[in-house]
């Protein structure tokens, strides 16, 4: 039995989906937001599209999504308009992705925010 393999699309400066196992008991559909393995870290991503055909030869390197977020999935217009401004502004649809997934404290903890305050008495002039 083949497994079920979906496109995600990751958050970074890349123009590319990647391929992943589906786990069994684990339903996804396209849209919606997921943990994935990427290199050495966990990085969250978005199920671009599924993938009826996945390249055989990387069938035993192919990793598994780790888990699928409590989120409200990307609804098909926001994909699209994703993949348009990647188009229009060449940027990559990794990078338009990162700025279409900033929901708040939705997905994971904010910048921590470092600054400066000077103290003391100012000096009249």
């Amino acid at each position: 039995m083949t497994p079920h393999v979906v496109d995600v699309l990751v958050p970074v400066a890349l123009d590319q989906v990647y391929s992943y196992r589906v786990p069994a008991g684990l339903e996804l559909a396209p849209g919606d937001v997921v943990a994935v393995p990427l290199g050495a870290r966990e990085a969250l991503g978005v199920v671009w599209a599924d993938n009826p055909n996945p390249n055989p030869r990387l069938h035993n390197r192919l990793k598994d999504v780790d888990e699928k977020l409590d989120v409200p999935p990307l609804k098909p217009e926001l994909r699209q308009f994703v993949d348009w401004v990647s188009g229009y502004t060449l940027a990559s649809r990794g990078m338009v992705l990162r700025m279409a997934l900033r929901m708040g404290n939705d997905l994971g903890p904010g910048r921590e925010r470092v600054g400066v305050r000077l103290a003391g008495r100012r000096r009249s002039a």
